[in-house]
């Protein structure tokens, strides 16, 4: 297993928790959150930046798997201690985060790869998560499980969809959904379908299961 798979493991196995169980332990659910938004931070670091300075100054002596690692490391680090010590405000932020950079993919699958749609769709998704954050904080209860559900879903359908996208029954299992992506994101369909798949039913699933397991 390479790192990247052990990371997502970790990470799905997380998101499952935030979605079941989000409710009863908030800021534990935080803290996962901003670990998985400190991985996708992580990635786009290190493709972005970092890796155009493996091999040269202070990073001469790493290679690039070396690198990787590290910096996924350091971010997901620097995730979960930002959720742990400012949850209150951290589940809003990584929310519209991750809101913006979902909305931002469908739209562009929907209304075609330009940067008007990924703006409006990272716009639209980031108010959403981060109003909705607040909302939930502020009144709990069923709006709580609501936030939650939807928080552990995504990160499960991202982590989830890159895990089962490489497998043999992928294509089946994307079938509902793939000719949504197929016209714009031909490339990745399968995989963003899969995303889309998951988020929902384990969205409704999170729902119903915080709504029978809760103890507030």
């Amino acid at each position: 297993m390479n790192v990247d798979d052990l990371f997502l493991v970790v990470i799905l196995i997380g998101g499952l928790f935030v979605t079941f169980f989000g409710i009863n332990f908030y800021r534990y659910a935080v803290i996962i959150m901003s670990a998985a938004g400190g991985y996708m931070l992580g990635q786009l670091a290190f493709s972005n930046v970092v890796s155009d300075f493996v091999g040269e100054g202070v990073f001469r002596e790493m290679d690039g798997s070396a690198g990787y690692s590290f910096v996924l490391g350091v971010c997901v680090i620097a995730g979960a201690a930002l959720g742990f010590f400012l949850y209150e405000i951290m589940g809003a932020i990584v929310a519209g985060v991750g809101g913006g950079f979902m909305f931002a993919r469908l739209f562009q699958a929907f209304l075609g790869r330009d940067m008007s749609s990924i703006l409006i769709g990272a716009v639209i998704g980031g108010l959403i998560g981060i109003v909705l954050g607040i909302i939930a904080v502020k009144y709990e209860r069923w709006v709580l499980i609501l936030f939650t559900s939807l928080c552990g879903a995504r990160i499960v359908g991202y982590t989830g969809a890159y895990l089962l996208s490489t497998t043999s029954f992928a294509a089946t299992l994307a079938k509902p959904c793939v000719g949504f992506f197929s016209r714009s994101f031909p490339e990745c369909a399968i995989e963003m379908a899969i995303a889309l798949e998951l988020f929902v039913v384990l969205t409704i699933l999170g729902n119903v299961g915080q709504r029978i397991i809760r103890d507030d």
